[in-house]
């Protein structure tokens, strides 16, 4: 539930009158206890209480519109991802955007969410959170995500951001947000709509930061009618001519990454049906070309309780051979409208080729803990 904090009429500037402005504030704050164990030689188990983030992601978001009048409004959103067990975070880290909208749309700029992670949470009921498949260890895409930089995933599993080491790496990757980036929404028509996200390329060698020369492109379909929902993102990300300074996650000079993410979910009666398919292909040779596909099930046995399952299948085409697997189950309890208790427990392989020196084999991680709105 949203609670409005400031609500401000302003009138009356020497005879002129302005419109409405409003501005509120809402959140999230998910913390329990997280355990974690990894089969790979020289990475210790984990244990921590009061761990964040393991069903959500703990955040507080800033939302302030006004009225244009015509059918048209400004609005800015503001996000700050946090861990609310200690980790630092810097204000309005996250999603953040000023649009324009009327009935024919909406154009905003910022650090804008990606299509391809809103189909790729649409194949699943559990958000980003463990049992998903989208974590920045386990991401089901290939070579370049998004994220304000464009990378090619991490090795290890993490709690609260802090990455947990492995030696070898893990092919997946995950398409967060782009920042400077602009978007074009279009309205829903019959339950169908449309976007297409922009984000310029960059020649500029003196720019520091790894992946920044690349330019994004993207373009997202849905349907969203009653109990049916379908997503489809494109998404293409292209380096520029002058290759990222020397960093593991950059793009090579020119290289051209395209991600394709098909999914949909079918709710009757207590029963929602989640599926979900993704691609992966890098115009370089041997760097990325991959396929996943999952099943997901979420029932309603009460009105308070909810149980959910998760499988997913990557099938890593390079040489490697880098297949990978995660088994999810979840419950939530709502304990009210906006307090909910919960439980996550995934088991997965990072690496299924049995190859040697790869130093990333299967993994167990569960978190229970409390999710309240605000």
């Amino acid at each position: 539930m949203q609670k409005k904090i400031i609500a401000l009429a302003i009138a009356g500037l020497s005879s002129a009158a302005f419109a409405q402005s409003t501005v509120t504030l809402s959140g999230l704050v998910d913390v329990g206890f997280y355990s974690q164990s990894i089969q790979t030689a020289g990475v210790a188990d984990t244990k921590t209480f009061a761990a964040s983030n393991g069903s959500s992601t703990s955040a507080l978001f800033v939302t302030a519109t006004e009225d244009l009048g015509g059918g048209n409004k400004v609005k800015f959103f503001g996000e700050t991802d946090w861990a609310p067990a200690g980790n630092a975070s810097v204000l309005l880290n996250s999603y953040n955007y000023l649009e324009i909208a009327g009935n024919w749309g909406a154009l905003r700029g910022g650090n804008l969410n990606t299509d391809t992670l809103y189909a790729t949470i649409g194949s699943q009921p559990f958000g980003t959170g463990i049992g998903s498949g989208i974590s920045g260890a386990f991401g089901r895409l290939s070579r370049g995500g998004s994220n304000g930089t464009f990378g090619a995933g991490t090795a290890g599993l993490s709690v609260d951001g802090e990455v947990v080491a492995a030696t070898g790496t893990i092919a997946g990757a995950r398409s967060v947000r782009v920042n400077n980036s602009v978007q074009y929404s279009t309205p829903s028509m019959g339950g169908f709509s449309g976007s297409l996200q922009l984000a310029k390329q960059n020649n500029d060698s003196t720019v520091a930061a790894a992946g920044t020369t690349a330019g994004f492109q993207s373009l997202g379909l849905k349907y969203n009618n009653g109990p049916i929902n379908v997503y489809y993102a494109n998404e293409q990300i292209k380096a520029g001519s002058v290759a990222a300074p020397a960093n593991a996650a950059a793009l090579a000079a020119d290289e051209k990454v395209t991600h394709n993410v098909l999914s949909g979910n079918y709710t009757f009666g207590p029963a929602t049906v989640y599926a979900g398919w993704t691609s992966s292909k890098s115009s370089v040779a041997a760097v990325a070309d991959g396929r996943s596909w999952n099943l997901a099930l979420k029932y309603a046995v009460s009105g308070a309780l909810s149980l959910a399952a998760n499988y997913v299948s990557v099938d890593d085409k390079l040489v490697g051979d880098k297949d990978r697997r995660l088994t999810a189950v979840g419950l939530d309890y709502a304990l009210s409208k906006r307090s909910t208790a919960y439980g996550r427990y995934e088991t997965g392989d990072n690496d299924r080729s049995g190859g040697t020196g790869n130093g990333i084999g299967g993994f167990n991680r569960w978190q229970a803990g409390l999710r309240h709105s605000f």
